[in-house]
């Protein structure tokens, strides 16, 4: 496949590393030569300097025998106009487009009463918005995906001192399974920064997270054994009220959640309490210790930490954290931020920019894919797909099937019915499969799942 990335900035060259390691042709655009000086000397990926809305550089770039245009600048209308200009040149290149302001999205947008026909808008401030929302809707997680419309999800639990299994082998949480209590499988083990493939034997240790593959229902039962208090999310307080914030601040309210928004620009404050009827809105600095003891930091269940600047953000969060908040989330694009903040005893990190590649990285699959997510900074991927008759995957015991190390499936969904699989488990064609594996291997796997083609025994 031969993609263009309009946009070198943080979600740009993500999108561009993703592509080129997985073998396909990628030219990156964008106007600043710094940046593209940057995608040359990491990335094995063509560059072309110019604005991405320029006809004749979108033309330098190979428009014409491009199968893809991811168009992700911070600017809304270059986004636009690329995704236009390549429906004028290129009318088979698949369109995707970045977009940040509301009048362009959804059924009351602009997008949709013209005739742009982009085939995916992309907005990372609401993609780490329902990240937000996922988390508060299950006490203890450091980490949520949803798949199959949300009956099976994907949960990281961090063990803490707390745990009753501390010390004791996988296999003893396993056993839970027995007392027909839940329904779960470990897909994986995150320890000092690196995702462990997990062995029954592996003993559980304090600082793990252990990600979670369980049906619905089977969530709580699982996350209280592993010694989370089982608490619903009632108060939620946000420090920045820049445009993350109020989509965050906008969507707990929805579920019934009392949000109070903190909000250094009296302007801005003004305009959220006109926009945010049942949030209330604080004029103050996020970080004033006084201002968060007063209005409550202490009983608060979920603190999300939303300023603009990555590093205040960073030091926001572990300002609520030692005030006695009881889930920190910290909002960071920096990569080279992201690994502190993660051992700095802060709950969760989230990246807005990463959290929407999983849309993207659906058009990107082959095969009929039906949605993708990713986990701590991409060291994992799931996928949803159907599965299709002749393929490697189906009508064999998973035993049977050459899947590379590093790799499994989470679980079948077949009609109604969601089996958690053993070795033994059998896909069939038309089955709906989650999917979870090191993105370095899904090459592989593509090969596997979607044309069925032999594969060779991984080591």
């Amino acid at each position: 496949m031969k993609a263009i990335v309009v946009g070198a900035g943080i979600l740009g060259y993500q999108v561009a590393k993703r592509l080129s390691e997985e073998d396909h042709d990628v030219v990156v655009v964008d106007a600043r030569e710094a940046q593209l000086r940057r995608v040359e000397e990491f990335l094995d990926v063509g560059a072309v300097l110019g604005q991405g809305s320029s006809p004749a550089v979108l033309a330098d770039a190979g428009l014409d025998g491009a199968d893809m245009i991811v168009a992700v600048t911070g600017s809304d209308e270059t986004n636009i106009v690329a995704c236009l200009i390549a429906e004028t040149l290129s009318p088979r290149t698949t369109r995707l487009a970045r977009l940040r302001d509301p009048a362009y999205r959804g059924t009351g947008g602009l997008i949709d009463k013209s005739s742009l026909h982009i085939d995916m808008m992309i907005s990372p401030e609401e993609e780490v918005a329902k990240s937000v929302g996922l988390l508060a809707d299950i006490p203890g997680s450091s980490d949520v995906l949803e798949f199959a419309g949300g009956r099976v999800k994907v949960v990281g639990v961090r063990i803490g001192p707390e745990c009753p299994l501390l010390g004791k082998e996988l296999r003893e949480l396993r056993a839970l399974q027995d007392e027909r209590i839940a329904r779960f499988l470990v897909a994986g083990v995150y320890r000092r920064e690196m995702v462990n493939v997990p062995s029954m034997d592996m003993p559980i240790l304090e600082g793990d997270t252990l990600f979670l593959v369980a049906t619905a229902e089977s969530v709580r039962p699982v996350v209280t054994r592993l010694g989370k208090n089982w608490v619903r999310t009632r108060h939620v307080m946000i420090a920045g009220g820049g445009r993350t914030g109020a989509l965050i601040a906008a969507r707990l309210a929805a579920r019934g959640i009392h949000v109070k928004l903190i909000e250094e620009d009296p302007g801005v404050c003004e305009a959220l309490a006109k926009e945010l009827d049942d949030v209330v809105v604080l004029n103050g600095e996020g970080i004033d210790q006084s201002l968060l003891v007063e209005e409550g930091i202490q009983r608060v269940d979920l603190f999300v930490s939303a300023v603009e600047d990555d590093e205040d953000n960073v030091f926001t969060a572990l300002v609520a954290k030692r005030l006695g908040a009881g889930r920190v989330v910290c909002l960071v694009d920096t990569p080279a931020y992201m690994p502190f903040a993660s051992t700095s005893g802060i709950d969760v990190v989230l990246s807005p920019m990463l959290t929407a590649l999983g849309p993207i990285l659906q058009f990107i699959r082959q095969g009929r894919v039906l949605s993708v997510g990713t986990l701590r900074e991409e060291l994992v991927e799931g996928i949803e797909f159907v599965a299709v008759e002749g393929s490697d995957i189906v009508e064999l015991p998973l035993e049977a099937v050459h899947m590379p190390k590093g790799s499994l499936v989470g679980a079948i969904v077949r009609g109604e019915e969601i089996v958690i699989p053993d070795a033994s488990s059998v896909i069939e064609p038309g089955d709906r499969v989650i999917l979870f594996s090191r993105p370095q291997l899904l090459p592989r796997l593509q090969r596997l799942i979607a044309a069925g083609q032999p594969e060779a025994a991984s080591d």
